[in-house]
């Protein structure tokens, strides 16, 4: 029972950890681009290869076994550090962690070598290691992110930390010193390091697939929320940011001003130069939008030729201002090369702003004329649509009272 009982020890952690990095190995080839997931998976598959070594010399003999297997420990934990602090696109602290691990594994090498001391290297491997994680605690209090998961993943690698420092002491002080490496596998040591490992790998594990997981249904959403060509946001993208200023109470709307576009003549740009000098005139339109308009506007593709800029806090007249400035810069030959032979590309432009508590369908209806005017005006002009005060529209009708 007492063989089976170390035998199932002896398994337990190097099963769990090769269960979670072919999770993260999976979750990889979903997101290749996340390089950080490819580093988790290796960190839990060297956490599994080095717990067999601990627990099976597998033919390496005592030393070159706890040599190597330890060795590993330190690569996952190096791995693992660099994999969440990557996650949130914050600079690896290599060298910290290079210069922890170099001084736990000299120091490791020195007590099983030179003077062979099974305490020695229990406290010189594991107050590494917890260095090493205290480094990463304090790269991840720079992160600006606010998202739970994060939060989480910061604070259970500060306890992480505190485990390694800790829990060493309180062994050795229970146990009168340590049991030796006689009985390695059956000491305190061994077991409430395995039991340790088990309870922090779920945990962290499971926070970080978590993570992943929610940073692939973001992707997924932006993905289908923007077009591919562009850049910008879509139809569905641009009503759904947008919608959000017409939800809020009525005492706290903001003016926002709407700027439809529809370059002109653009099925002849296709039928003349093909449909790629199209689309690359589709991209330098959306770039020449992004960078004429603010900060602060939602700029969409809505159509195949068709574009609306969303400005908050804006009135009618700045509306107005920035689609005579995309006109101007048409004019002055901002796309022409784009495509050699393109010649002048004009746009005809519809601006509104919003009156009172008009809804945003109401609002782009408005718009919309306002372009089918300039459309029908001859194009590569700006059409502004009105709508007068219930102030102005009394005024008019007292006037016309007094008149009859």
């Amino acid at each position: 029972m007492a063989l089976d009982q170390g035998l199932f020890i002896a398994l337990l952690n190097p099963s769990l950890s090769a269960v979670l990095s072919a999770a993260f190995f999976v979750l990889w080839t979903v997101r290749r681009q996340a390089g950080y997931v490819l580093q988790l998976c290796l960190c839990y598959c060297l956490v599994a290869i080095g717990f067999v070594l601990q627990g099976f010399q597998l033919g390496l003999g005592f030393e070159l076994s706890k040599l190597v297997s330890n060795l590993l420990f330190f690569t996952a934990v190096f791995l693992f550090v660099s994999a969440v602090v990557s996650r949130q696109k914050l600079p690896v602290p290599r060298a910290a962690l290079l210069v922890c691990a170099a001084a736990g594994m000299s120091a490791f090498t020195w007590f099983l070598f030179v003077v062979p001391d099974f305490g020695a290297r229990v406290f010189a491997v594991n107050y590494a290691l917890g260095a090493m994680c205290a480094v990463g605690v304090f790269r991840l209090r720079q992160s600006t992110s606010v998202a739970p998961a994060d939060r989480l993943l910061t604070w259970l690698a500060g306890l992480r930390a505190l485990d390694f420092f800790i829990r060493p002491a309180v062994v050795a002080l229970l146990d009168g010193g340590g049991a030796g490496d006689a009985s390695f596998v059956g000491s305190s040591y061994w077991l409430t390091t395995s039991l340790s490992v088990v309870v922090w790998s779920l945990m962290i594990a499971l926070t970080l697939l978590t993570a992943v997981g929610f940073d692939i249904i973001q992707e997924f959403r932006t993905e289908s929320h923007t077009d591919a060509l562009s850049g910008l946001l879509n139809r569905r993208g641009f009503h759904d940011r947008t919608r959000a200023f017409f939800d809020l109470p009525a005492g706290s709307k903001v003016p926002v001003g709407l700027v439809l576009a529809d370059l002109d003549h653009f099925k002849a740009v296709n039928d003349r130069h093909g449909h790629a000098a199209g689309d690359a005139v589709i991209t330098a339109f959306a770039r020449l939008l992004r960078q004429t308009g603010s900060d602060k506007a939602i700029i969409g593709r809505t159509g195949g030729e068709e574009f609306a800029v969303f400005m908050p806090h804006c009135d009618l007249g700045a509306a107005r201002l920035f689609a005579e400035g995309v006109r101007a810069a048409l004019g002055s030959g901002a796309l022409e090369g784009t495509v050699p032979g393109l010649g002048p590309v004009t746009c005809s432009f519809g601006v509104a702003a919003r009156s009172g508590g008009e809804s945003l369908d109401a609002l782009f209806k408005r718009a919309d004329d306002a372009l089918m005017q300039a459309k029908r005006a001859g194009r590569d002009r700006v059409r502004v649509t009105y709508v007068r005060s219930e102030t102005d529209l009394e005024a008019d009708a007292a006037g016309m009272l007094r008149g009859a």
